[in-house]
């Protein structure tokens, strides 16, 4: 290993990754919410708050994580110093230079990496707990909701077609989610447009065409 890096500098490095995470995942929240939910009537929030809220979640947990590994490389580094018998000789400037950039290079990277894994792992969380949502409330009617509906599709990755209804891509959304059809032929289904809220889209897009 380089002489410039031990444990004390991979410490710090983990200590930075902690507080870029900590500091990441503070959300406040703005005081005229906090006026509209002291009187009762504070606005629905968008379903993308609730994916915010697992990724700070996430964030908090890996930030003191890291805090956690990095302040116990300090101190296993200070234990290894005080049982050293020889003295260290100091590295080189240009040594020390590489051994900074490399570790510049190495939080960004766990940085990333770190957060792509959260990522995942707040979309993972989202879709099971609205596929348990479902499960219980199974007379959500989602062809009644075109706008929940869509805004679910966002957040699931579920892609919408010029072809759609709302029918079908509510029908892809209960895929995403794992879903058993709907009872009672609640789903508009692939062919029949019933409420069709994705017409003005088709409209627009035959327009452009021709």
């Amino acid at each position: 290993m380089n002489a410039a890096i031990n444990l004390s500098t991979v410490g710090l490095a983990l200590d930075i990754v902690g507080i870029i995470f900590l500091t990441n995942a503070m959300v406040v929240r703005k005081p005229r919410r906090f006026i509209q939910q002291y009187f009762g009537i504070e606005k629905p929030q968008p379903l993308r708050a609730v994916l915010d809220q697992l990724n700070a979640k996430a964030q908090i947990f890996t930030g003191f994580l890291a805090l956690l590994v990095g302040f116990s490389l300090l101190i296993a580094a200070e234990v290894t110093l005080v049982e050293a018998t020889a003295p260290v000789a100091p590295a080189p400037l240009a040594q020390r230079i590489q051994a900074l950039l490399v570790l510049g290079f190495g939080i960004l990277v766990v940085t990333v990496m770190l957060r792509l894994a959260q990522n995942a792992w707040a979309q993972r969380l989202l879709r099971r707990m609205l596929a348990d949502f479902f499960v219980d409330h199974r007379d959500w009617n989602f062809e009644k909701h075109p706008q929940q509906t869509r805004e679910m599709g966002e957040l699931l990755r579920v892609p919408p077609m010029l072809e759609d209804s709302i029918g079908d891509y509510s029908d892809r959304v209960r895929t995403a989610l794992k879903l058993a059809p709907p009872e009672g032929g609640q789903s508009a289904g692939p062919g029949r447009r019933g409420d069709d809220a994705f017409a003005p889209v088709r409209k627009v897009s035959a327009g452009r065409r021709s």
